[in-house]
């Protein structure tokens, strides 16, 4: 059987950080013996940097077509900035949560099994079969929807720009349909500057949101292992010792040594939910309104590059809002296990005192630890449900406007076209000018065709 360590867990490289080395938290170190340290925080200052300058530069473009009245376009912009704004709240959450999380680390290293007999009986090779199915799911995405969100605007660059009439460039090709200065993004010149630029951004905001969620995911995990190890070691007590006296000590020394383990997890989950409820509870609303947009954008587009470029951010959106709320499921179901392993007991056959002790375990029992978002949520599969209904109530209210404003522009622009008709010069004669059918018909007034009939006659 192979041993691990909790630093295989949280050493693990995602490809974007194993080819550009552009990691944020370190976990390696010289010895098992010494505690995690976070060094060196410059690349994440320098990601933070330019996420926030991209998110700024974002806003700017979205008031700016606001006020020109491109609701499409600012629907457009609005996605994108969500995407920064998700980057950019994970991002913040690693710096100033830094210390938080590494004592985290450090008190999940302490009590990690240490032996293969340990290893064996907390079932940690069931830990890393699950981290091995999820990092090859993340690495296909890598290698499949990065790269494809990233080259996109590029193709279309190559395929229906026009380089020689030389006028300015659209927004479809750039992976950021931000503001710039100097409008650099609408110069030609600049455009491989700008591209290279672009997809550095990229890659900065997307290594937040996984280095956030890699954390997160290993130490929910790693306390969902320790809860399910409280719930078999109880479950493995025979409760009929109590009535015996040699017996009854070992029991109740065992059963000691269960119930303070399992305070011990329980304060680890609480610590943990205090450094995680604040980043969870912006995430949720972030990542509602993202998936709203870019269904909104997926839904009224034409264009198949469109349909993919947009397709990649909602599915991962929905991917890790799924995944972070699964592990979230999984803490609460392994916490809410103990109930039913001391109801299912044998405890009518054990001693009076256990039994009394079992009312005061069920009663604590009761209400199972969950992770939540200050309270306000329970994060758990309900949660994702909840989410997805915002975000499709919020697309349906998105895509009335935009039909409601649709429709408004047309009626104005048929007005315009009316009053424009209206002021063509008429006949010579005095005739005026009548639409229907959107054709140009020229009638004379009856009264000014009968008089030209009797001066005739005259």
């Amino acid at each position: 059987m192979h041993f691990y360590t909790i630093d295989q867990f949280f050493l693990i490289l995602h490809p974007l950080q194993k080819y550009t080395r552009w990691i944020y938290f370190d976990f390696r170190r010289r010895d098992s013996t010494i505690p995690f340290e976070f060094e060196n925080m410059t690349k994440l200052k320098i990601s933070l940097t330019f996420v926030l300058f991209e998110l700024i530069c974002n806003l700017i473009k979205f008031i700016l077509e606001i006020r020109a009245d491109r609701l499409s376009e600012a629907k457009q912009i609005a996605a994108v900035t969500s995407i920064a704004l998700l980057c950019m709240i994970r991002g913040i959450s690693l710096y100033t949560d830094r210390n938080r999380m590494l004592a985290i680390c450090n008190d999940l290293d302490k009590i990690f099994p240490n032996t293969v007999y340990l290893q064996q009986r907390m079932r940690v090779q069931k830990l890393a079969a699950f981290f091995k199915v999820r990092f090859r799911v993340l690495r296909i995405y890598v290698y499949v929807g990065l790269p494809s969100f990233a080259s996109i605007p590029l193709i279309r660059y190559f395929l229906f720009y026009d380089g020689e009439n030389g006028g300015p460039l659209l927004d479809e090709y750039h992976q950021h349909a931000s503001w710039a200065p100097f409008e650099l993004k609408q110069n030609n010149r600049a455009y491989p500057y700008v591209y290279v630029y672009e997809t550095f951004v990229t890659i900065l905001g997307f290594t937040c949101i996984l280095t956030w969620d890699h954390i997160f995911t290993v130490t929910v995990s790693q306390l969902t292992m320790h809860f399910e190890f409280v719930n078999t070691e109880l479950e493995s007590l025979n409760v009929r010792d109590t009535t015996g006296r040699m017996k009854s000590k070992l029991f109740w020394r065992r059963f000691k040594e269960i119930i303070v383990y399992h305070q011990h997890v329980y304060r680890l989950a609480k610590k943990l939910n205090e450094t995680f409820n604040l980043t969870i509870f912006l995430t949720d609303i972030g990542c509602a309104g993202s998936i709203c947009f870019h269904l909104y954008l997926i839904a009224n587009s034409d264009s198949i590059l469109t349909i993919v470029t947009f397709f990649f951010p909602c599915f991962i959106l929905i991917a890790f809002t799924f995944d972070y709320c699964h592990q979230g499921s999984r803490l609460a179901e392994a916490s809410a296990r103990l109930q039913t392993i001391l109801y299912t007991q044998e405890w009518y056959d054990a001693s009076p005192t256990y039994r009394r002790l079992m009312l005061s375990l069920l009663q604590y029992a009761h209400k199972p630890f969950t992770l939540n978002g200050f309270k306000l949520f329970d994060l758990d599969m309900l949660h994702f449900q909840s989410i997805m209904t915002i975000a499709y109530r919020l697309f349906a209210f998105v895509q009335s406007q935009g039909n409601q404003h649709l429709s408004q522009q047309m009626r104005k622009k048929e007005r315009e076209s009316e009053r424009e008709i209206k002021r063509a010069p008429g006949l010579k004669n005095g005739g005026w000018c009548l639409v229907s059918n959107s054709r140009l018909k020229i009638r004379q007034p009856e009264a000014r065709i009968s008089a030209n009939i009797s001066k005739d006659k005259n």
